[in-house]
Parts: C-alpha cells; sequence; structure tokens
C-alpha cells in the first residue's frame, strides 16, 4: 500500500510539473506575442487610440503621444474628445455623419470618415480616421474600439499638386498652336490635343486607340515597322531632330508638315511624342513668292525682247504686203501669204507678251462677279459645240459686289475656261462655282480632262509653260498677274484622271483710285 501512494505522489508531481512546464511556454509565447503587438501598436506610422463604449482612452501609441506631445500617463483614463481638446487639436466631426465611435458602437461594425483639423501650431492637417470594434471570444456584447487615425496632409497635398500640374499641362497642350500626339508602344494614339484635331480633322475621341497609320501617307510604309525597330534598339536617326514630311487629314488631303519627335521611358512602357506644325501655308507663301520672283526675272527679260522685236516685225509685215501687190506668180503669192501669216501670229504672241510684262493698273468699280461670270459662260458657250460642252453654274445668290476690274477678272475667267475646254477634247462638263468667304469672294472652276501631270503643278503659272502644241504658255501666266494684282490669289487643286480645279479667291476692297 504504501509503494502504491508513493507512486501517485510521483505521478503527480510529474503532472504538476509537465503543467508548469507548459503554463511556462504558454507565458512565454505571450509574451513574444505582447511584445509583437506592442512592436506593431508602437511603430505603426498611423496613430492609435484603444476606447471604450464610454469614450474612456484605454491605451494609445506612441506615434499619437509623440505627435500631441503628451505622456501616456496623462493620456489614460481621460475621454478621447477632452484629450483631443486639451491637445490643441479638437475632433470636429461631419454633423451628418456623426462620431465614428458613436456610429460604432450602434452597428457594432467598421466605421469610416475624413475630417479636416488644425493642429497646435495651427497647421491644417487631413485625416482618414477608421474605428474598429474589437471582438473579445466568447463576449457577446463589444467592449472596446480601436481607433486609427492616419495623417493624408501629405498625400493629398501631392494629389493637389498633380492634379495642378495636370491642368496646367492640359491647359499648355489645349492652347498650343501645334498638334502634340502621342502614341505607346503598340502603335496606338494615348494623346491628341486641339490643335491636332483642327489640323488633322478628326476628334480626339475618334483617334484615340487607333493606330497611328491613320494619319500617315500609304507612301511612307510600314510605319509600326519603325517604332518597333527603334523600341528594340532604344536609337533613333529622328529624335530631337525636325523633319519634314508629310501627312495625312481625315478628309484624305495629304499636306506638309515639320516635327519633331520625342520618347519617354517608364516603367509602364515607352511613350513616343511628336510635336508637329502644319507648314501648308508657309509652302503656299513660298511658292508664291518664288513665282512672283521667276515672273519679275522673266518680265524683265521680255519687256526687253518686246521692245526690240517690234519694229523688225512692222518692217517685215508692211514690206512684204508692198511686194504682195506687185506680184502676179501663184506660187510666190502664196509663200508671201504664209509670210504675212506668221508676222501676224508672231505679232500676237508679242502682243500678248505685253499683256505679261505690263504692269497692271486695274480700273476698279463696284462689280457683281456673279454677272460676270455668266457673260464668260454665255461667251464661251456659244464658241463651243454645245452637244459637247457643258456649263453648270452654282453661283451664291448672296455673293457682294466688290470692287475689281471686272474686264480683267473677265480675261482669267475666259483663260482658265479655255484650258478646261481643251483638256475634255472628247467633250465635257465645265463646273463653276462662287461663294463668299471671309473677307471675300472664292471662285471655283473645274472640268472633267485628265487632270495635271504632278510634275507640271510647279510650273502651270510660269510664262511659256505649255503642253499644247500651238500654245504660247502666257494665258495663265497673265491670269497669276491679274489676280495678284487684285491682292488675290489662285491655285489649283488636282485630281489626277478625273480633272482639275481652278480656285480663285479675290479680297473684298474699298472703293480706291489707281
Amino acid at each position: 500500500m504504501e509503494g502504491e501512494g508513493r507512486q501517485a505522489r510521483e505521478n503527480e508531481i510529474e503532472r504538476l510539473r509537465t503543467e508548469c512546464a507548459r503554463m511556462a511556454d504558454e507565458l512565454e509565447n505571450l509574451r513574444i506575442q505582447n511584445l509583437f503587438l506592442n512592436t506593431v501598436f508602437n511603430g505603426i506610422s498611423e496613430e492609435i487610440m484603444v476606447l471604450d463604449r464610454e469614450f474612456t482612452v484605454r491605451d494609445v501609441n506612441r506615434v499619437m503621444l509623440d505627435r500631441y506631445g503628451m505622456d501616456k500617463a496623462a493620456a489614460l483614463g481621460r475621454k478621447c474628445f477632452e484629450l483631443k481638446e486639451a491637445c490643441g487639436a479638437p475632433c470636429h466631426m461631419d454633423p451628418d455623419s456623426g462620431c465614428p465611435l458613436t456610429r460604432a458602437v450602434e452597428t457594432e461594425t467598421r466605421v469610416e470618415t475624413r475630417y479636416r483639423q488644425r493642429d497646435a501650431e495651427g497647421r491644417q492637417r487631413d485625416l482618414s480616421l477608421i474605428m474598429y470594434p474589437i471582438h473579445v471570444p466568447g463576449e457577446a456584447e463589444i467592449h472596446y474600439f480601436m481607433e486609427i487615425a492616419r495623417d493624408e496632409t501629405r498625400y493629398r497635398t501631392l494629389i493637389e499638386e498633380l492634379r495642378g500640374s495636370r491642368r496646367r499641362f492640359r491647359s499648355i497642350l489645349d492652347t498650343a498652336t501645334n498638334a502634340i500626339l502621342s502614341i505607346d508602344e503598340n502603335h496606338r494614339i494615348t494623346l491628341f490635343n486641339n490643335a491636332a484635331e483642327r489640323i488633322f480633322g478628326y476628334t480626339r475621341d475618334e483617334v484615340m486607340g487607333e493606330d497611328l497609320g491613320i494619319l500617315i501617307p500609304a507612301k511612307y510604309g510600314n510605319h509600326r515597322q519603325y517604332v518597333q525597330r527603334f523600341l528594340e534598339r532604344r536609337q533613333g536617326s529622328l529624335v530631337g531632330r525636325t523633319i519634314s514630311l508629310t501627312a495625312l487629314r481625315k478628309s484624305g488631303e495629304e499636306f506638309p508638315v515639320e516635327l519633331s519627335l520625342s520618347f519617354l521611358e517608364m516603367e509602364s512602357g515607352v511613350t513616343i511624342t511628336a510635336i508637329i506644325r502644319d507648314i501648308t501655308d508657309r509652302k503656299h507663301l513660298e511658292k508664291k513668292l518664288l513665282q512672283s520672283e521667276r515672273l519679275a526675272a522673266v518680265g524683265e527679260a521680255v519687256a526687253h525682247v518686246v521692245h526690240e522685236l517690234k519694229s523688225p516685225l512692222m518692217i517685215i509685215g508692211g514690206f512684204t504686203n508692198q511686194i504682195q501687190n506687185t506680184i502676179e506668180d501663184e506660187h510666190t503669192l502664196q509663200k508671201l501669204g504664209m509670210i504675212i501669216e506668221e508676222v501676224a501670229r508672231v505679232e500676237r504672241l508679242v502682243g500678248e507678251l505685253g499683256d505679261f510684262t505690263r504692269e497692271y493698273r486695274l480700273i476698279r468699280r463696284q462689280a457683281d462677279v456673279n454677272s460676270v461670270l455668266r457673260d464668260v459662260v454665255k461667251f464661251m458657250g456659244a464658241a463651243y459645240p454645245p452637244d459637247l460642252y457643258t456649263f453648270v453654274e452654282s453661283l451664291d445668290p448672296d455673293l457682294r459686289e466688290i470692287t475689281c476690274d471686272p474686264d480683267k477678272l473677265k480675261q482669267v475667267f475666259i483663260n482658265i475656261i479655255t484650258n478646261g475646254i481643251e483638256a475634255m477634247s472628247r467633250g465635257g462638263v465645265i463646273t463653276i462655282n462662287s461663294e463668299r468667304i471671309p473677307h471675300g469672294i472664292e471662285i471655283r472652276i473645274s472640268d472633267e480632262g485628265r487632270g495635271i501631270p504632278e510634275d507640271d503643278l510647279q510650273q502651270i503659272f510660269e510664262p511659256f509653260f505649255t503642253t499644247r502644241e500651238r500654245g504660247s504658255g502666257l494665258g495663265l501666266a497673265i491670269s497669276y498677274k491679274i489676280v495678284q494684282a487684285h491682292g488675290g490669289d489662285i491655285s489649283v487643286l488636282n485630281r489626277p484622271g478625273k480633272g482639275a480645279t481652278f480656285v480663285i479667291r479675290i479680297p473684298r476692297f474699298e472703293s480706291r483710285k489707281e
């Protein structure tokens, strides 16, 4: 019996030792967990308070103590609103949403709110506050709540600065006179400013996300390959330079541009940006200047030639007529007739040369250009077979009278219509349009001929340039000078294989003496 009792005591002692060891392990685990929780509690960058249902502060982390400059012993046991008031940062909650602790007590759920306060130094702070209910296992009622306040002032300041930068960037983009567009690595358009909308004719919604190829003429080939090659090498001969080429409008019109390229590489990918300047007007002005210089140079030479030719032609013509009156041989008379005919032709050419070299002094008066066009159509309709050539008028009834020389303009219209008719050897339609434009009028004369070869377009207004066998090459050059004397502009829109359209713009001048 004694041995059995001793064994029971030893077993109980062993059990107690095991239980003590287990409890010691649990205490150590609890100590480690508590150390971990305290480290997190005091190491986190947010302000944390533990509150009970009566607004009493049960615990405060180091961040909040440091931020408000208070001692933990002085904070515990006080009401949370009294504590913040004493620290110079009273909580002014949104009256509509109320106190987050009150709402958390009522709903026993997580409550989040944002508010602003001023600290003791008068600085405004933007705070994000979250109130968490603390659920204790085995207890039905929630007794404690954790308030976590995050200072978002710096983040909100950064966000406002970013928003301001974005507004400024957008303002610069939208007020820039040059087109600015960007593409991503997949050749898709990601940026398209207001000037780009105006220059290319597309709206931003129409092009965003679309392939850049819609703006590039087919003659440049597969532009996507160039971009891929650049992305592979991260080097490009065009980056950082200004280059001249052509682009494509929504209407299909190809027009000259100057562009400069840049690229930006970020973690999200590469963005390639182009700044594009439409130089159509500049090219047009350069062409007009070159044309004027050429006309001036040729005019000086031609004026001298005309002066030298007039007297010999008069002598040749006069003597030939005298000889013709004394000759009876039919064969000889025929040859003299040919001489007289050719002299007359050369005299007409000299007359045209005189018209070309003459400095036009316009006889200006108020005139209805529509009436001038109707007179020209009536005259030309009578001069050419009506079964071959048709004239279609589309004249603006609201076209106002302008101050011009109607006789000189009539000469311009006749020259252009004559060229159009001669371009339609098998017949066709000549269309004449007139309309008001800002500060003047515009006349368009179109034919259905074969169009003008691209190589000839640069020369059609130059003197002596002609594609006709017996043409003098002065009709369009003279027309150019007449329109120029009116302060206007003449250009041609070519439709290869379908004809050409001459566009004449005349400004509306006030009446004045020449």
